[in-house]
């Protein structure tokens, strides 16, 4: 054994490297100031980091020039019995049984090897011809080698176990905890790459990999196609933490070919292999269970007696070929299971940008490219195989998980089965549904694929029973064909494809024969299940064509997708027709009311038509049905079409009526309640204001010719049953005396001017001729009526709304609740549901860039009750109002943005204190003196002292180096925080002036940003740490507070020996550091971004819907987006009337009761069920008052300038209609002056002539 003694260096701890190159991610879009920060901060990053390499290969060249021109390099004769004791002794200590002897030996062979230049062979030595210069010769070396060889077993063995233990796994987190087990593990390897060469180390801990993998695999039971499912399924989390442990860790230590050549053998190949054996296992397994059922007598089922011909082929080969449906579905999720590991392998690659080098690609090779050979390599020469792929890789590799091998002798088995049981599923279920009259529908099952964001509205709510089940079978089965992407495999795959186009078209055909048996036979609520199942099929369609796209042998031209398409479009035109037909010829046949000659009121003119009412019934439950199946945007189109096709039969009736005097109020009280149905109704079709109040011919058609029609029955109503006297006033002049100028004023607003005539309080006329929308004051309570009227949640709607004038709805929530109220109640629960809705409303408004002033808009009035601007000053305060959720919001906010350094500090602490164990390390606080006095003396090894000056020195180094670290960084910290928290601190600062001089110099949010840093570094990270590193922490929490202006106490001399150490190497650095970070939170940048919401009250520019969305991405791209959004929503249906009697208040309108806003999430803010007696005397939520309707107080002064600017032609028609122009109408004769004068103008003609 040769032990090599090269110098007597005392290894010293220096931390020279001041910069990591680690920044702080931004969760949202930056601004482009930061980008700019960003930038300049890693350039500067480099640069230091340049110097400091080649500071320290200078003081490295000085060291061993230094040590090259003495006598230490000469060679070193170690007596053989005094090394042998040595190494006995150690021995002797290691098969004891004291706690930390591993442990101990190991560092006191480091530093043995560090000081003394002591050289342990990592390799077994054979005895060569030649030896080294300094090398210790022995002739006699076999005992020696014996000890040495025992010592590296006891320590190898103790250091596998370490590594293997559950402790030491880590998943590739970022925390603080993450990369402390990560950081142990890398030296645990280093330590035995110290006793072995990499090779052997890689392989020894391989094999216990294996092993540990197959451990996990099998189980104690016999294999079957569920046990394997659930244990895969079990284990499948196990080794992708695992796998993500040791990438992370060996690629610290190995080069990045070997690391993955380790993977490949270690993990991959061994799961692809263990699951070639379990499979094998489960189809004899399942053969015996066949064998053995069926020489019992008993029923067969369909699919088994389907699949029996392919069940004696199989057979023959040694695989099961009679697959029932269960293990069937027991293979697809062991597929799903093996598909969701690939992926994740997938994930983990693209996350190792070490892996990215020239000729080794990211990826996961699915199939094996190698020999059959090497890849059924026996498992007696899996160690020498390892060996030599670990010692050549002559190439880059890839990570190869070829786990599809194992499926190859399924494949004939599994198709054949695979169309039986489909096919069988289907009929089943087409069976069930032919005995059913009325359409069974189910609410649509939580799918495992998602639709596109765009496509979310598209998305049925109910559809056909029989179509779920059918397609929940497919579902359950498609990982096979998944799974089935190559040509050994593509024969499961065409079958899939194969049959799912027979089904699908059976099903289709099916839909087809349930939509003609309506009306005949079925009723109408067959329709809208058909079509949102016809929907359903026509996404699950494409969902499979995206799945399977990749395998382009496979034609997916046999997917009946163009056919579901017009099948949807089919039922969609003949659902919207039945309905207009249905109204036109038989809700509207009233001919008692619809009788105009008739010379006798109906029912005294105080209540409208039955046909009317009806016809409004008829509508509201159509609506509830189509809200109830049909995807939101499909249900308001039909609906719209609908409300459209009967407004028309509407308006062709009552203009072409010629009703006589007792019959003239009817026709006012019917077209009286049409506007008031149509009214309530148009706020359920549009999806956004610019549709109610502004729609285009050609984006929203239908809307359009609701207002156009609307418009048409107003006309009819003021130019046919307007006052005579009225009419006539308007008229003197020619052609009414209207100026031209009003009358092109008015046609400007005629699109909704029906609206301002119904609903004038609502819609007054002049914000109606705005050219914008947003800029009517009364949006606001147009949103929320407009929000509350959609089929479901619209959150594109809802954080319009949310925006809208200051986020109004937001502050009144606020204001009318405990948190700006004292709530004498004191109810836990409902202050529980409170928080939550607040750290929703943080969550929301706190990635919004383009809008920084809105959280603070939100918060301002609450915080300056409840003074709580003072608390971000102090933001480590535990008690009283700081523990309010939105000051915890604030806090996590800051916490995050500090995580990464945190993380890296506490790592930088203990890796520091682990090489000051090296360094520092006494012998007698380990080993015994018995070992420590069989030290060979040739090695001049001394028990060194404390050290304390040195160790004073590396801490002083550490203090700097982590004060450097944290200046750093700290502007890219405060760039990556977003905008609107930067806004809330640069307003709170002008809030809290009595620590204006503290803040003078660092600003509220440096100030906070380093206060919660110090808390954190505090806690720890919430790792447990020994007193050591907690002091060290301490300590640089001290020096932090320091430099900040917030030291406590009486002055630590080390703290200033640590500052005036900064200072003079780098003057006045700290200072710019803070400057570059405050300009980035300072008041006077962010002025350049508007603070306001609305317009005309902040400035902004207008909230588009491009911007919207935009702001929407950002929102749902954080973690619980879409759940806060519906939260909020929940609570503003909850509180949907105390929100309206407060705008109202606000406007003047009326006094609103003080009421405390309802965050309970147990209430149901929805309608209750439909109720045929209530929503036949009820218009909306106001009552169908037949009184009220009749006596409705037209304003004509307004209404008959507008209309009687119309076209000469229309115009004629419907004043010809009236009563008092009829050849046999009785007039007195004011009234036939009057008459004449109307003849005159408009026909030329007297009726006395």
């Amino acid at each position: 054994m040769c032990i090599f003694h090269l110098m007597d260096m005392e290894w010293q701890w220096e931390f020279c490297q001041d910069h990591a190159f680690m920044d702080c991610v931004s969760s949202v879009v930056p601004r482009e100031l930061d980008v700019q920060q960003l930038l300049h901060d890693t350039e500067e990053k480099l640069k230091l980091n340049a110097c400091c390499i080649e500071q320290s290969l200078r003081e490295l060249q000085g060291t061993l020039g230094d040590t090259r021109a003495g006598d230490q390099m000469k060679p070193v004769s170690t007596g053989h019995q005094d090394l042998l004791d040595f190494l006995r002794a150690l021995q002797q200590y290691l098969r004891t049984e004291e706690d930390g002897r591993e442990d101990a030996a190991l560092l006191t062979l480091l530093s043995i090897s560090s000081r003394c230049g002591v050289a342990f062979p990592s390799f077994q030595q054979r005895m060569a011809p030649c030896f080294p210069v300094h090398a210790v010769r022995d002739e006699a070396a076999l005992d020696v080698q014996e000890a040495w060889e025992d010592i590296r077993v006891l320590l190898r063995r103790h250091l596998l176990e370490k590594l293997h233990s559950a402790d030491d796994v880590v998943d590739g987190d970022r925390g603080a905890e993450g990369c402390i087990r990560m950081a142990r593990r890398v030296r645990r390897f280093e330590q035995l790459l110290f006793l072995y060469p990499e090779t052997e180390v890689l392989s020894r801990y391989q094999n216990l990999q294996v092993k540990f993998v197959q451990d996990l695999l099998r189980g104690t039971q016999p294999c079957s196609f569920e046990r394997l499912a659930d244990r895969l399924r079990t284990a499948a989390p196990t080794l992708c933490s695992t796998i993500a442990a040791d990438l992370h860790t060996l690629r610290c230590v190995v080069e990045p070919n070997t690391l993955i050549a380790f993977i490949n053998q270690g993990y991959l190949n061994t799961i692809s292999q263990e699951l070639l054996v379990l499979i094998e296992e489960c189809c004899e397994n399942a053969v015996k269970d066949t064998s053995t059922h069926t020489s019992k007598p008993g029923k067969r089922s369909c699919t088994k007696a389907k699949a029996q011909g392919s069940a004696r082929e199989a057979s023959q080969r040694g695989v099961s070929g009679c697959l029932t449906s269960q293990q069937l579905s027991c293979l697809a999720k062991i597929c799903s299971t093996l598909l969701e590991l690939d992926e994740q392998m997938e994930l983990l690659v693209t996350k190792l940008p070490f892996l990215a080098c020239p000729g080794a690609p990211c990826s996961v090779r699915g199939i094996l490219k190698k020999t059959r050979e090497v890849s059924e390599m026996p498992a007696g020469n899996g160690n020498r195989y390892t060996d030599m792929l670990l010692q050549q890789n002559p190439e880059p590799v890839v990570l190869e998980f070829d786990w599809r091998s194992a499926f190859r002798e399924l494949v004939s088995p599994v198709a054949h089965c695979l169309k039986a049981v489909l096919e069988d599923a289907c009929s089943r279920s087409r069976q069930q549904e032919e005995t059913d009259t009325v359409i069974s529908v189910i609410l649509l099952p939580q799918r495992d694929w998602a639709l596109p964001s765009s496509l979310e509205s598209q998305a049925p709510k109910m559809i056909a029973k029989f179509c779920g089940d059918i397609l929940k079978e497919f579902d359950v089965l498609l990982p096979l064909a998944l799974l089935c992407r190559d040509d050994p495999l593509l024969e499961v795959r065409s079958t899939f494809v194969e049959v799912c186009s027979y089904v699908a078209s059976a099903v289709v055909g099916r839909l087809e024969e349930r939509a003609r048996e309506v009306p005949s036979t079925a009723p109408l609520r067959n329709l809208p299940a058909l079509l949102a199942s016809s929907l359903h099929i026509q996404q699950w369609l494409g969902h499979i064509q995206h799945q399977l796209r990749d395998g382009g042998r496979v034609p997916l031209s046999l997917l009946p997708i163009q056919r579901c398409q017009e099948l949807t479009e089919a039922l969609q035109d003949q659902l919207t027709q039945y309905c207009i037909q249905t109204c036109a010829t038989s809700i509207f046949q009233d001919a008692e009311a619809h009788h105009w000659g008739d010379t006798k009121p109906f029912y005294e003119g105080e209540r409208c038509s039955f046909s009317i009412q009806m016809w409004h019934y008829f509508l509201t439950g159509l609506r509830r049905d189509l809200w109830a199946m049909l995807p939101p945007w499909v249900a308001q189109k039909v609906l719209a079409e609908i409300l459209s096709g009967t407004l028309e039969v509407l308006a062709c009736r009552y203009s072409q009526a010629c009703p006589t005097y007792k019959r003239s109020q009817q026709i006012r009280v019917d077209i009286t309640a049409v506007l008031l149905v149509v009214e309530q109704l148009v706020w359920s079709v549009s999806s956004s204001l610019e549709e109610l109040l502004q729609p285009s011919r050609t984006v929203c058609p239908w809307i359009f010719s609701i207002h156009s029609l609307c418009n048409q029955l107003l006309a009819v109503l003021v130019l046919v049953t307007a006052p005579l006297s009225e009419l006539h006033r308007f008229c003197q002049g020619g052609s009414g005396g209207i100026s031209s100028a009003t009358t092109a004023a008015d046609s400007e607003a005629r699109g909704v001017s029906w609206l301002t005539a119904i609903r004038p309080a609502l819609f007054p006329p002049e914000p109606l001729r705005s050219s914008t929308v947003t800029s009517n004051e009364f949006t606001t309570k147009h949103l929320l009526k407009l929000m509350s009227s959609q089929p479901d949640c619209d959150h594109k709607l809802l954080l319009q709304s949310l925006l809208d004038a200051d986020c109004i709805l937001l502050r009144v929530l606020l204001d009318n609740s405990y948190f700006c109220i004292d709530d004498s109640r004191n109810d836990p629960d409902s202050h529980k549901h409170g928080d939550a809705f607040m750290e929703a409303v943080f969550s929301v408004l706190l990635p919004l860039n383009n809008i920084p002033g809105a959280l603070t808009l939100v918060l301002k009035n609450y915080f300056d009750k409840r003074r709580l601007w003072d608390f971000l000053y102090n933001m480590t305060a535990e008690e009283g109002p700081a523990r309010s959720a939105v000051l915890r919001c604030v806090r996590a906010a800051l916490s995050k943005a500090v995580l990464s350094i945190v993380s890296h500090l506490i790592a930088m602490v203990l890796d520091h204190q682990a090489w000051e164990d090296l360094a520092t390390f006494l012998p007698s606080q380990g080993l015994p003196e018995s070992v420590l006095s069989k030290v060979p003396k040739e090695w001049r090894y001394v028990a060194p002292n404390a050290r304390g000056r040195q160790a004073s020195k590396g801490h002083d180094e550490l203090m700097i180096q982590a004060l450097s670290f944290v200046f750093a960084i700290l502007p890219s910290a405060i760039a990556s925080l977003p905008l609107p928290l930067r806004f809330l601190f640069c307003t709170g600062e002008k809030r809290v002036s009595q620590h204006a001089e503290q803040l003078k110099r660092t600003g509220l949010l440096i100030w906070g940003l380093v206060s919660c840093l110090c808390q954190d570094l505090e806690e720890g990270g919430r790792l447990t740490l020994d007193h050591r590193a907690a002091d060290k922490l301490a300590l640089v929490i001290e020096c932090l507070q320091s430099a900040m202006g917030n030291q406590r106490g009486g002055a630590n001399p080390v703290v200033q020996k640590v500052l005036q150490k900064l200072e003079e190497s780098r003057p006045n650095w700290t200072v710019m550091q803070l400057q570059k970070a405050r300009k980035l939170c300072a008041g006077g940048v962010l002025e350049s971004v508007q603070a306001g919401v609305a317009p005309g009250r902040g400035g902004s520019p207008e909230l588009t819907e491009q911007k919207i969305g935009l702001m929407l991405l950002e929102v749902c791209h954080q973690p619980g987006g879409s759940e806060n959004l519906r939260q909020i929503y929940h609570i503003i249906r909850l509180n949907e009337d105390l929100l309206k009697a407060q705008l109202e208040a606000s406007r003047g309108q009326s006094d609103a009761p003080q009421r405390m806003v309802d965050f309970s999430l147990a209430s149901d803010p929805r309608p209750p069920d439909f109720n045929p007696l209530t929503c036949f005397q009820h218009i909306g939520l106001k009552e169908f008052s037949q009184s009220a309707i009749s006596e409705w107080n037209w304003d004509w002064a307004q209404l008959l300038p507008a209309y009687l600017g119309m076209s000469p032609l229309t115009l004629g028609t419907l004043l010809a209609n009236r009563w008092e122009l009829q050849e046999e109408a009785a007039l007195e004769d004011e009234e036939k002056t009057l008459v004449d004068h109307l003849q005159n103008v408009y026909f030329k003609t007297s009726l006395g002539s």
